[in-house]
């Protein structure tokens, strides 16, 4: 314990001497101290102090040339003087403070999501009076900033809010450029404050419900672009287009998750802003919807030829299904045998799952449209009526019916076996039948006011139809038209046999 507080003190009196001679922060050896304690496995105490010693070194600068640029008005100088340079600290010229500053900036912007608070807070306050000084450009500190408007400590979520704005204010074109990777950055940073248990008892913040505090903080974050189109619609945009097919991992799947239900939750007051999300949801869904489905299908059809052609053995089955599992388990590819038990390499079983990732992207999507046309009661006229080209009314407002957004009907969970490849490929199946289904319907079934329906009196009256959702596997998707769909029930037998459990049932 001594020799940890004599490793402060001494870090406190290097800040002193530092202070006085800032271009020894500039040499190897004094480099690897304040890295050292500047560092994510380093104590808290001793990033504390580090993160002093350079708030107060920017502070002296600061003041010193503020007395400067006063006496450089005050004296009158001669023609010949030239231009000179104003003194820093009383060492050097201000070059020099902006050296250091960019030197000790990446590990700067790492403490201020550090898991410890008063670390976030010191860290923060640096990034304050570098911004006030003009040391580093602003772009580099923007997904910070947005990252710390979830912040569940009010005061650094205030004031992370506040640098945003004035940021907002002096830099808007690249400031609305940034704003997607704050996203990934929040991300990140939140479930890292909830699985080290930060935010328990923080006052002001509800304990535990990350959805909460993070909702308001990107939707405080969003009013500052919601009044300019083009900054929204570029945000909305950013966001969007990590549900496209790229490269993709285990973890994203819970990113994609989250970036939904920012979505979901952000303050729409004109109706142009929930219409350019469906629209740019539309736009992904023609371009990726058809041909993953096909890719599905395919699969789909080779395993069920597999099955029916492979001898029973329950041990070499077991075997195989805990090979495909150790695929998916612990989120890393592990040591698997190179052909299973259906004949599918470990490759062709990765590609499946690359695309199984993909229609979670797109089920995230089409539960997001759905859920935006229920709320600001919008139907498919209206969606497919918008334009880009139209500029939106002035005084438009725009109705939110009170919905929660739920996405737990939706298995998010990569396929480990071949039955479960065919249960995510129906599951996508009748995600995008339900998607052509209008407005009115879903109304329907929120507001609970069915249309009466005529019913027989006697028990050989027919049955109602089926919805497509439950509609039999051979149907083609490409017949789907949306709403009810009625079935022939006198060229399929396998219709009929559903119509007799129906009246039994009935």
């Amino acid at each position: 314990m001594e020799d940890f507080s004599l490793k402060v003190r001494a870090l406190q009196a290097l800040g002193s001497l530092l202070i006085a001679k800032p271009e020894y922060m500039l040499e190897k050896d004094i480099g690897k101290i304040l890295e050292a304690s500047l560092s994510s496995g380093a104590d808290s105490r001793l990033k504390m102090q580090a993160l002093q010693n350079m708030y107060e070194y920017l502070l002296d600068a600061e003041n010193q040339l503020s007395a400067d640029n006063i006496s450089q008005k005050e004296v009158k100088y001669p023609e010949n003087a030239g231009n000179s340079v104003p003194v820093a600290a009383g060492a050097g010229d201000t070059n020099i403070c902006g050296g250091i500053v960019q030197l000790y900036w990446n590990s700067i912007l790492e403490r201020c999501l550090d898991m410890n608070d008063h670390v976030r807070q010191s860290a923060l306050k640096i990034v304050e009076i570098v911004l006030r000084q003009g040391l580093v450009h602003p772009i580099t500190c923007v997904p910070c900033l947005v990252a710390l408007e979830t912040d569940p400590l009010e005061a650094n979520s205030k004031l992370a809010h506040h640098l945003l704005m004035n940021m907002n204010e002096k830099y808007p074109s690249f400031f609305e450029s940034r704003l997607g990777d704050g996203l990934q950055l929040s991300f990140t940073f939140v479930h890292s404050i909830t699985n080290n248990k930060v935010v328990a008892n923080v006052k002001g913040k509800p304990d535990g419900n990350t959805t909460a505090y993070v909702r308001t903080g990107i939707s405080r974050m969003y009013r500052l672009i919601r009044g300019n189109r083009i900054s929204r619609n570029k945000f909305m945009h950013s966001i969007v287009r990590k549900f496209e097919s790229g490269t993709w991992n285990y973890a994203s799947v819970p990113f994609l998750v989250y970036c939904t239900e920012i979505l979901a939750s952000l303050p729409f007051t004109c109706p142009d802003e929930p219409l350019y999300l469906i629209y740019d949801i539309n736009r992904v869904i023609q371009l990726r919807a058809g041909g993953l489905e096909a890719n599905m299908k395919t699969w789909s059809s080779l395993s069920r030829q597999q099955d029916q052609a492979k001898i029973p053995n329950e041990i070499h089955e077991m075997d195989d299904t805990l090979a495909m599992r150790q695929i998916s388990e612990n989120n890393v590819t592990t040591e698997v045998p190179s052909e299973n038990s259906c004949g599918f390499s470990r490759e062709d079983l990765q590609k499946f799952q690359a695309d199984c990732h993909d229609a979670i992207a797109l089920q995230l999507l089409l539960k997001l449209k759905r859920h935006l046309k229920i709320v600001y009661v919008l139907n498919d006229d209206r969606c497919q009526a918008f334009s880009l080209k139209e500029h939106p009314k002035p005084g438009e407002t725009i109705s939110r019916q009170n919905v929660p957004f739920n996405i737990s009907d939706i298995s998010t969970d990569l396929p480990s076996s071949f039955q479960d490849m065919v249960q995510k490929y129906q599951e996508f199946k009748a995600t995008l039948k339900d998607d052509t289904m209008d407005y009115a319907t879903y109304t329907a079934t929120i507001n609970r006011k069915r249309p009466p329906a005529p019913r027989s009196s006697t028990r050989g009256g027919k049955p109602a139809p089926l919805r497509g959702r439950n509609s039999s596997d051979d149907d083609e998707d490409e017949d789907w038209t949306g709403g009810a769909r009625k079935l022939d029930f006198s060229s399929h037998k396998t219709n009929s046999v559903r119509v007799t459990r129906q009246r039994l049932q009935a």
